[in-house]
């Protein structure tokens, strides 16, 4: 492995005196922290759960309240709340420092045509601004009349429409910028958020939302980031039926799902998350009292949804129209599946009728059972694909049949969630379901998969850098684990360690790296223990290694401070005493001396060596 320099890591690019990190990961509990990922429950001094990044039936992650460290102990993961954040959300060290300052209310400057927080709030409060004047319009609004007639038809109660804080947007071309400025609200935040348009002519702008029932589309955290709007019945024919927010500085569609932030809580009961495609759908579930349903923004079921699913669910059933565009959807989510540890099911409607409409007429318990009897999207791709082979003939269209299973299979990529042993597991599953239906060899199939994923790689493109591997505490060589534990633990000890050991003196990179690291805070003035050594390092191995080395020290029960020292002090002499006998034995290999200087360096030797082995000089006593 090798040697993570310091000056790499997040936190030496700034001054060590900013103590900006400190303060955020002060203010961040990383037991609610992890909580908000997975379920916790507690074990004896620390919280147990299990493990989001390995298929763990029995929990292996553990989390320290006292130290707010993390460790999996199959993964050999560990870290603090940064280390937490950045490899749940796959983030890097300033994005993850930016969300926990967000999430602690501190303010944070961004940097690079980031965001302020003066404007960031803005942004906020301009959209939580345009949600109570679009409520306020659904409301009472004589305007609106036609919107809530659409609504009661589609069968929504006032106290629905209520709770998820509908509303309409009126014809007019500036019905929302008229109002702004005398709220306080600028033309300028309007259109970063997206509620506004520029004119083409550069003279102004208009409003996005026309005549339009609005969806105000909440984050996690229940602020409103952006807007859905649906069309009423009998607009003109070019009419888009829905439009959402563009992309702005608070509003990503391919990472967001309509209804997560009050669906949480039942997924993680239900460990299911049923996603349709329309705002009314979702609402309709919700109403019938199936509370763990969210709804895509206009777009298909992606890779980044279904990450973010994965951290409430263990299944995701997916509500597709029994129309050809259900179907194209349909097709869509295998190249998800095959790339996620998550169960994804597909359920399909009868023709012609949407999520709402079947709800509706049929109840809460039909639309269970229709959930019951979604199946996999292999299962329906092969279904599929049986169903084009009627009344064709030849070779071709099995091939055709089949590689339209093998061409996603192909592109999964190494980089996915899935561990090799995950990937090889589901790819024999499979060609096994593959061989069984179209009667076809599993060698002949491999074969082709072979082939399929060689036309995929390029054939020059370097293969991706491979993450660090975890160090393992056992292998330490004994000195270096010696003093990464004094450095982790032991901070009466620091300074002796920081004068008197060096670089040389160790034998892993892992050891070197924390002493460099140590010898920056120690220098700093600041105090050197493994909360400061985890903001210091950036490499993801070495922080599991010292929540590793912490977590084995703490097991073995506590250490009089006045003892470690002694201990080390006396191996420090003994480290020296070896280093001095091997200069005098090479001096004796090396050198011509005459009968006397040789016997008084074979004494000297002889001294040294029974001090490297603690033991007292005969003439001492």
């Amino acid at each position: 492995m090798a040697s993570p320099s310091v000056s790499s890591s997040p936190a030496a690019g700034s001054s060590l005196h900013d103590d900006l990190r400190e303060r955020v990961r002060d203010a961040t509990d990383i037991v609610e922290l992890v909580g908000s990922y997975i379920a916790l429950r507690r074990a004896g001094k620390a919280m147990t759960g299990l493990c989001p990044w390995h298929e763990d039936s029995r929990p292996s992650l553990q989390v320290n309240p006292e130290r707010q460290t993390f460790r999996c102990w199959v993964c050999n993961i560990g870290g603090d709340v940064f280390t937490f954040l950045m490899k749940m959300e796959k983030l890097e060290f300033r994005e993850a420092l930016e969300q926990l300052a967000d999430r602690a209310g501190i303010a944070i400057t961004r940097g690079r045509g980031g965001l302020s927080p003066d404007d960031k709030a803005a942004l906020f409060k301009a959209l939580a601004w345009a949600a109570d004047r679009f409520a306020a319009c659904l409301a009472g609004g004589p305007e609106a009349r036609a919107a809530r007639d659409y609504l009661a038809g589609r069968g929504l109660t006032a106290d629905t429409i209520s709770r998820f804080s509908l509303g309409f947007a009126p014809p007019a071309w500036d019905w929302l910028l008229g109002q702004a400025s005398a709220a306080g609200i600028a033309s300028a935040h309007l259109a970063k958020v997206g509620l506004a348009v520029e004119r083409q002519n550069g003279s102004g702008h208009y409003d996005r939302f026309r005549d339009r029932v609005i969806f105000p589309i909440r984050d996690p955290l229940g602020r409103c980031v952006a807007f859905g709007g649906r069309v009423l019945p009998g607009a003109a024919p070019d009419s888009a039926k829905y439009i959402n927010s563009p992309e702005t500085p608070v509003f990503s569609k391919s990472s967001m799902l309509y209804g997560l932030d009050t669906a949480r809580e039942a997924m993680a009961a239900s460990r299911r998350a049923v996603v349709v495609e329309g705002y009314t759908d979702c609402l309709a579930a919700r109403q019938a009292g199936i509370d763990d349903v969210v709804a895509v923004l206009g777009t298909a079921l992606g890779e980044r949804h279904a990450k973010l699913l994965r951290r409430h669910a263990d299944q995701i059933v997916l509500v597709l129209d029994g129309d050809d565009a259900g179907r194209r959807r349909a097709d869509e989510i295998l190249d998800v599946i095959l790339a996620e540890p998550i169960d994804v099911r597909i359920a399909r409607l009868p023709a012609g009728v949407d999520p709402c409409e079947f709800i509706l007429e049929h109840g809460k318990d039909a639309f269970e059972s229709l959930l019951a009897a979604a199946v996999d999207p292999l299962e329906y791709r092969m279904d599929e694909a049986v169903a084009k082979l009627a009344g064709r003939d030849g070779d071709d269209a099995v091939l055709a049949a089949v590689e339209s299973v093998l061409k996603p299979l192909a592109a999964v990529s190494e980089r996915s969630p899935l561990s090799p042993s995950q990937r090889q597991l589901r790819e024999d599953q499979v060609l096994g379901r593959l061989s069984r239906r179209f009667g076809l060899s599993r060698e002949a199939l491999k074969n082709r998969l072979h082939d399929l994923r060689t036309q995929r790689r390029p054939a020059t493109s370097p293969s991706a850098a491979a993450l660090p591997a975890p160090v393992a505490v056992g292998r330490l060589p004994a000195w270096d684990r010696e003093v990464i534990e004094v450095l982790v633990g032991q901070p009466d000890s620091v300074g002796l360690v920081v004068r008197e050991v060096q670089a040389a003196d160790l034998e892993s990179s892992a050891g070197r790296a924390v002493l460099e690291a140590a010898r920056h805070l120690h220098d700093a003035g600041k105090p050197v223990a493994l909360a400061g050594l985890l903001l210091v390092i950036a490499d993801p191995a070495l922080q599991s290694l010292l929540v590793a080395v912490d977590e084995a020290t703490a097991g073995r029960g506590a250490v009089d401070p006045a003892e470690r020292l002694t201990h080390l002090e006396d191996a420090l002499r003994r480290r020296s005493a070896q280093r001095q006998a091997h200069a005098s034995v090479l001096a004796l290999k090396s050198s011509r001396l005459d009968p006397g200087s040789e016997a008084v360096l074979l004494e000297r030797l002889v001294a040294q060596r029974r001090a490297a082995q603690g033991m007292s000089d005969p003439k001492d006593g």
